[in-house]
């Protein structure tokens, strides 16, 4: 079994105080996508981002798939494509692996099992409370992605394809501040705004349903979507699995609660269908 290490720290640690933020955050209204193929989801703290992941959770609750495949990040540089043979442990129980799958996957040994590189990664962790209070009976796989070159995000694609399985890739969208190494000159007036300026040209650029053309979009800019790896992993497998269009579920920033300027966050929603 992995155990929690970002309950109480992402998301509330006990089962009463998560249930009820959860059932707060999904008021939220949308629209509902039975026949969505994946999601790109973000993964920071409940308080900032947990409208967004909120809202799309709720448009695809209605999908007939009950099998995950979570495209995570390698925030602590452990460099390894990662998997793991545990069930995981949240606050609201236990959420199953997909043993045969993820015996599957790691025939070919490009993606390991590693439960020690997994351990600390929460970008795949925050998303399990969502599925566990929208889905029941579920199982998944977790995968945490470090920098890959583009071919070998096509050949994992190969690896992953599966049209019984639905896609979710964690990942924020841009970060903002000194922290993070990014402050252009030109967001100096107005850092809010520039954020959520160079976030809807990256929608835009996701919506045009491109991996590659996204992933170099990325790396010729060098921002700083953690989760690039996962996006054009997702893109490149949902169309492979005959996707047609990207839809915004909805956005926002930690501008939006902490009204700090000197670092921002972006979240995004968004549902391939």
């Amino acid at each position: 079994m992995r155990n929690p290490t970002s309950a109480g720290i992402f998301y509330p640690q006990t089962k009463e105080e998560l249930l009820a933020e959860l059932n707060l955050l999904f008021e939220v209204q949308t629209e509902f996508y039975s026949d969505a193929l994946g999601i790109i989801v973000p993964h920071a703290g409940y308080l900032y981002s947990g409208q967004v992941a909120a809202k799309t959770y709720k448009a695809i609750s209605t999908i007939k798939k009950k099998k995950f495949v979570i495209l995570g990040v390698d925030h602590y540089g452990t460099n390894v494509i990662a998997t793991s043979k545990q069930d995981w442990i949240t606050p609201l129980g236990t959420a199953k692996i997909d043993i045969e799958f993820v015996n599957k996957i790691t025939r070919e040994q490009a993606i390991i099992q590693d439960e020690i590189a997994m351990e600390k990664e929460h970008s795949i962790e925050v998303q399990l409370p969502f599925l566990q209070y929208v889905f029941k009976d579920f199982k998944f796989v977790p995968i945490q992605l470090p920098s890959l070159q583009y071919q070998e995000i096509l050949e994992l694609m190969d690896v992953l394809k599966d049209e019984d399985y639905f896609f979710i890739a964690s990942s924020d969208f841009t970060h903002y501040g000194s922290s993070y190494g990014f402050l252009p000159k030109e967001s100096i007036y107005n850092p809010a705004d520039y954020v959520n300026k160079l976030d809807r040209e990256i929608i835009k650029v996701i919506q045009e349903f491109d991996g590659k053309k996204f992933y170099s979009f990325i790396r010729k800019k060098d921002l700083t979507v953690c989760g690039y790896i996962p996006i054009t992993l997702l893109l490149e497998i949902t169309k492979k699995l005959n996707g047609k269009k990207i839809l915004e579920i909805g956005y926002d920033s930690s501008f939006s609660v902490s009204r700090d300027p000197s670092t921002i966050v972006g979240y995004c929603g968004l549902v391939i269908l």
